[in-house]
């Protein structure tokens, strides 16, 4: 009973996002594929992520649900080397994962008790939805920490304003309807995020590729894109304006 994946790139990126916010979790092992959805001890992040069966070589394990150390894990598959393959299996007490390559390592995590209770995703009704490319909004996020800890997106017709403030000055950048912008809005919107969360939240997200930004004014933003072909979504608390 065991699951083996050769692209270990994807699933180390995904593990690496969560782990940014979240030490513990409960992996979900479903006939489906693997699931992991839970909520920061701050709860200003909540993290859903999702990995079909299909992107596995082989996947035969009993549907199941286990406490893990995301950190650790994390650390573990850091080492993975670019043409290892990647054997998980559990036992009772331990999920055992092996890379197997040039050489072959094994790793063994003890199973932690982690709360069961389902983490919810919060419906809401957005007002704007913007697909941009990775590396300009994470650009603009690097351009925002010159200045401030927190950013403030508004949308107000086909546009996109990013903005910061700090003591030492003042951010605003404009981005317009494009090939690599593309801004829908029913109603004005003006929110405030942590600069440092939602740079956590986009690092591994694809350079070239589209990071959707879902928004509504004082609340909660939903950020999601793709790893490989593995959905990920985050959902950012807002800040006091």
């Amino acid at each position: 009973m065991a699951i083996e994946l050769k692209n270990i790139e994807h699933l180390r990126k995904a593990i690496d996002a969560i782990s940014s916010f979240i030490s513990e979790g409960n992996f979900r092992f479903s006939d489906d594929g693997i699931k992991f959805r839970a909520i920061d001890p701050s709860q200003i992040v909540l993290v859903n992520f999702s990995m079909d069966k299909k992107v596995f070589e082989k996947y035969s394990l009993e549907p199941t649900f286990v406490g893990v150390d995301m950190v650790e894990l994390s650390k573990i598959l850091s080492r993975s080397m670019p043409n290892d393959k990647l054997i998980l299996n559990l036992s009772d007490s331990e999920m055992n994962l092996r890379l197997d390559g040039a050489m072959s390592r094994s790793f063994s995590l003890p199973l932690i008790d982690v709360s069961d209770n389902d983490v919810n995703l919060p419906t809401s009704n957005f007002d704007a939805t913007i697909e941009i490319n990775g590396r300009i909004f994470k650009e603009a996020l690097k351009d925002a920490s010159l200045f401030g800890s927190s950013v403030v997106l508004r949308v107000k017709g086909n546009e996109l304003f990013i903005e910061a403030r700090g003591s030492s000055g003042t951010l605003k950048i404009v981005a317009k309807q494009t090939k690599q912008v593309s801004v829908t809005c029913n109603a004005e919107v003006v929110s405030k995020y942590s600069l440092n969360f939602l740079q956590n939240v986009v690092k591994e997200a694809d350079p070239n590729k589209k990071i959707k930004l879902e928004l509504k004014s004082d609340a909660p933003m939903r950020v999601s894109y793709k790893i490989g072909s593995s959905p990920i979504e985050f959902h950012l608390a807002h800040m006091i304006l």
